[in-house]
């Protein structure tokens, strides 16, 4: 089966906010809705799993005077110790609401409207663009082919620990043609079907071999 966006499975996804430009796209998007603080019970439920600030978007906001469904959020946390992003998604997976949390800045978003929605969706995308340019490690090839998922997987494959070990790679390139991964220093070649269709760790594990020299640089999947 294909990979899937968290936001489709857990209805929520982690972010950081120090990693995304608030001008433009995810970014933007997120300064853009409004602190939350119409609700105690709300408020309650997020200061116990350590956010001091809430933020929701207006349709998310009509969502939350649903009182049956907040008591439900309410005793799952308090009663049943259930687990935030559990949490949540057990109580509200079936509306159209998702949830992005910030825990460095103990900052909880919640939105509901569609386009914001999207601009979530395109996180990865963002965060990723900006931390690599931010390294001068240059994102070359068909990345505007990538669908959410595919920069998802990108961004799960190039975490910060990973660049500090192979600092040999300065450039990286979304190849179209190619469904395989390709090393030829210093640039690092992905294809972009497997980046759209296959799970990270299978990624990685032929990144890694690539990177090792097997197969003379080049790994098929």
């Amino acid at each position: 089966m294909p990979p899937r966006h968290r936001l489709d499975t857990l209805r929520s996804i982690e972010i950081s906010q120090t990693r995304l430009s608030p001008r433009i796209g995810c970014g933007l998007m997120l300064t853009t809705i409004p602190r939350f603080e119409n609700s105690d019970a709300l408020n309650n439920i997020l200061s116990n799993y350590g956010y001091t600030s809430i933020r929701a978007d207006k349709p998310a906001q009509t969502i939350f005077r649903n009182s049956a469904l907040l008591k439900t959020f309410y005793d799952n946390c308090f009663n049943n110790k259930t687990p935030l992003r559990q949490n949540f998604r057990a109580t509200y997976g079936h509306l159209d609401i998702v949830l992005a949390l910030d825990a460095e800045a103990k900052t909880a978003w919640f939105i509901a409207d569609q386009q914001n929605r999207i601009a979530l969706a395109n996180y990865y995308r963002d965060a990723l663009s900006l931390s690599l340019k931010s390294i001068g490690i240059l994102l070359l090839g068909s990345t505007v082919r990538l669908t959410p998922v595919g920069w998802q997987n990108l961004y799960d494959i190039l975490t910060d620990d990973f660049l500090q070990a192979h600092r040999e790679i300065e450039r990286v390139e979304v190849m179209a043609l190619m469904s395989g991964i390709r090393w030829r220093p210093p640039c690092l070649g992905i294809g972009l079907t497997i980046l759209n269709v296959r799970e990270p760790a299978d990624i990685k594990t032929a990144v890694d071999a690539a990177l090792r020299g097997e197969a003379g640089n080049d790994v098929y999947t």
